[in-house]
C-alpha cells in the first residue's frame, strides 16, 4: 500500500554499485531507512536525497521492516541560499549531525518534524544569525524531552543532569556557574561573541548527558572556526 509523506532525509550511504540507504525523518512514520536502488545511476536523482532535503514521498510502508522502499520522491522546498553561504551550510552540516544522533523514534511525531522542517526553511529564508545553532538546540531539546526548567532561572549554578537552575554546586561534576549567557540565550537575547564558545560547548555536553550514545561531533570544529 503506498502512503504520501513528507520527509526530512538525515544521513544517506552508499549501497552496492548503484544504490543508496537512506536515513529520513518522515512527518507520518517518524525515522525510517528507505533503500533505493540504481538512483546514482539515473542522473540527477541521487541530489533528491541529500541530507537535510525536504522531499515529498510516496513511500510503501511495511510495519516493523527494518528497511522500506520509495515509490517516488520528488523535492517539496529547493533552498534557496542554503547551499552557498558558507556559514548557512555549515550550521545546516551541524544541525544534519546532531539529528543522526538524536532522532530514533519510528513512529510520528508532528510537533517534532514541523519544528525541524520550520527551522531548515528558516535557515534558508532569513538573513543569518549567528546564534541559530545555540537556539536550535534549545529549542530541539524542548521536543525530546530536557529543556532547561526555567523556574529558578536567577540561581547560580546549572545542574546539567537535572536541567535545572540551583543555589548550590550539585554533588557532581556536569555543572556550571557561569549561568548569565545561557538565561540571555533562554530570553532570546544577543549573546557576547566570548560567551557563544562556551555556550555551545556546554550545550553539547548538556546533550551527551541525556541522549544515549551522542558521541563527538565532527562537524564542531568547522563551526567554531566559522564563528569564533
Amino acid at each position: 500500500m503506498y502512503h504520501q509523506t513528507k520527509g526530512i532525509v538525515i544521513s544517506n550511504t552508499k549501497y552496492a554499485e548503484t544504490s543508496i540507504i537512506c536515513k529520513v525523518y518522515t512527518e507520518n512514520f517518524g525515522l525510517q531507512t528507505y533503500i533505493i536502488n540504481g538512483v546514482r545511476k539515473k542522473k540527477g536523482k541521487s541530489i533528491y536525497y541529500q541530507p537535510l532535503s525536504l522531499l515529498d514521498l510516496t513511500v510503501y510502508h511495511k510495519e516493523k521492516s527494518t528497511l522500506q522502499r520509495i515509490k517516488e520522491a520528488k523535492p517539496f522546498y529547493q533552498y534557496e541560499t542554503l547551499p552557498y553561504a558558507i556559514e548557512k551550510s555549515s550550521i545546516a552540516f551541524f544541525m544534519a549531525e546532531v539529528l543522526q544522533k538524536c532522532l530514533r523514534e519510528e513512529e510520528e511525531n508532528i510537533p517534532l518534524f514541523n519544528f525541524i522542517w520550520q527551522s531548515l526553511i528558516a535557515l534558508d529564508t532569513q538573513e543569518l544569525d549567528s546564534q541559530f545553532h545555540l537556539h536550535f538546540l534549545l529549542q530541539l531539546s524542548s521536543y525530546l524531552g530536557f529543556y532547561p526548567n526555567t523556574m529558578d532561572g536567577n540561581q547560580g549554578y546549572f545542574d546539567m543532569i537535572n536541567g535545572t537552575f540551583v543555589n548550590s554546586k550539585p554533588n557532581h561534576k556536569h555543572y556550571f556557574e557561569d549561568t548569565e549567557p545561557l538565561l540571555m540565550l533562554l530570553n532570546g537575547d544577543s549573546v557576547l561573541k566570548k560567551n557563544k564558545r562556551f555556550l555551545l560547548e556546554k550545550l553539547i555536553e548538556y546533550y551527551r548527558l541525556h541522549i544515549e550514545g551522542f558521541s563527538s561531533l565532527k562537524t564542531l570544529a568547522v563551526l567554531e572556526n566559522i564563528f569564533n
